[in-house]
């Protein structure tokens, strides 16, 4: 039976081959940007013409498309190597979502028509890019694991380990603190449920030490017993 790598293994792959891809793209010539964004900050907008490639080398940042009128559905949070934009090759591409910093942030974008040149020129940008978007589609695949169930509790009890593996730092007796402050609201966002309900279910998880909560961060103590919750 085939078993998927540890995501620590995707994130050290991710880097890596986000740093050859630019690496190569300095070898060829391409001529990237590199540009600081604030908290808060718009890196673009939904319905916006892609133009680039996008690669955050530091920094939080989100992408969300707005619905119902004021609300927010977060599709991804983004850490340093994650690379992100819609960018086709044929014909015109449209950003499906808005993409925001959420710390400040620093991004290299390489301009959509370098990246043909360079993939005209060297093949093993092809094959980087490939890489970097099956990556991507992977993150996609887990985001969605966690939206399956109907339960709020259990699509949290899902997504949080994998904001802890993204973002976690462990302390040496098994407890992972995510390391980035987190709203109910914003865990809504990302679990489409409502503040209410996120509320519940995390008071309800600190009820239980299965996580701590302390000044906006969540910490996990008992992975066994949110695996156990994650389980429809």
């Amino acid at each position: 039976m085939d078993v998927d790598p540890p995501i620590h293994v995707y994130t050290q792959i991710q880097e890596e081959e986000c740093r050859e891809l630019l690496r190569l793209f300095d070898q060829i010539g391409v001529a990237t940007a590199e540009r600081v964004y604030s908290p808060g900050d718009a890196i673009y907008r939904e319905g916006e013409y892609g133009d680039g490639l996008y690669i955050l080398t530091s920094g939080v940042l989100k992408l969300f498309r707005p619905y119902s009128g004021s609300k927010e559905a977060t599709l991804r949070l983004l850490k340093p190597w994650d690379i992100f934009g819609h960018l086709a090759f044929t014909g015109e591409a449209k950003q499906q979502a808005y993409a925001e910093a959420v710390t400040e942030c620093k991004v290299v974008k390489a301009p959509k028509i370098f990246v043909e040149r360079a993939i005209r020129q060297e093949p093993q940008v092809a094959l980087k890019i490939m890489t970097l978007f099956e990556l991507r589609l992977v993150q996609y695949e887990e985001l969605i694991r966690c939206l399956l169930p109907r339960e709020t509790e259990v699509r949290l009890a899902n997504l949080l380990p994998l904001l802890a593996h993204k973002f976690g730092e462990g302390d040496g007796d098994g407890n992972i603190a995510i390391d980035l402050r987190l709203t109910h609201q914003d865990l809504a966002a990302m679990v489409a449920s409502t503040r209410e309900s996120v509320t519940k279910v995390l008071n309800e998880m600190r009820a239980r030490n299965v996580i701590e909560v302390r000044s906006g961060r969540i910490t996990l103590k008992d992975s066994r017993a949110l695996e156990e919750l994650g389980r429809p």
